[in-house]
């Protein structure tokens, strides 16, 4: 029934030297599919969201034999397209010069209001409207998915409370989340960063790393017959 493989995410679904492979990668060997790789370094979950729908838009023959896995990023990360500087490096298929809005170097844009403690609803109520805007756009088309938090939304030590935002949390598809709002993989690695880590100043997954989180998602998968 299918034939792909598509992953979407940050830096958590790229290669990186000395590490080849990650969750995508592994989880379509594992399903015999091929792998279509749209995950970039740096970015956040807009340009996630833009650019899945950009695919099935230009390749809506895809929509039938591909199966989709999302690594969620951190939501404080606000992508934007400029295409107007040409000494700017051009990373995406489609031409467009994707960027997210960083506090360094100082000649960035800078955005520091989520990063503020009484901000920290904003950035979960942000996180619940690119989680549901995606997921009704693949149950609309009706395009197979597992999701997971790739990076956390929040620091381990804080919790936000909104009535209303409970509203929204009902909404996710529980069985094509993989633990949402209870794991991720940057927590994961980071609880024995010794052993799943690159090194102490590289904190992204080594081999282990995506090796033992990918078992953790081709297991959920399998219990819910998402494949």
């Amino acid at each position: 029934m299918y034939k792909f493989l598509l992953s979407n995410g940050c830096s958590f679904l790229t290669k990186r030297a000395g590490v080849n492979n990650h969750t995508g990668v592994l989880l379509a060997e594992k399903l015999g599919l091929d792998h279509v790789g749209l995950a970039q370094a740096g970015k956040g979950n807009d340009r996630l969201i833009l650019t899945t729908k950009l695919f099935f838009y230009e390749n809506p023959e895809r929509i039938k034999d591909t199966f989709v896995l999302v690594g969620w990023t951190n939501p404080a990360r606000i992508d934007y397209i400029d295409n107007y500087r040409e000494d700017w490096i051009c990373s995406g298929d489609w031409g467009e010069y994707w960027f997210s809005l960083k506090k360094k170097p100082a000649k960035q844009p800078t955005w520091d209001t989520y990063k503020q403690t009484q901000n920290y609803g904003n950035l979960v109520a942000r996180m619940l409207r690119q989680i549901l805007e995606l997921q009704d756009f693949f149950e609309n088309l009706g395009i197979n998915y597992c999701m997971y938090h790739a990076l956390s939304v929040l620091p381990h030590n804080i919790t936000v409370k909104l009535e209303k935002l409970e509203l929204l949390r009902e909404k996710i598809n529980h069985r094509k989340f993989y633990k949402f709002n209870e794991e991720s993989q940057q927590f994961f690695i980071n609880y024995d960063r010794p052993k799943y880590t690159v090194s102490k100043k590289d904190l992204h997954p080594n081999i282990e790393g995506h090796l033992d989180w990918y078992k953790k998602i081709e297991k959920f998968i399998e219990e819910n017959k998402l494949v």
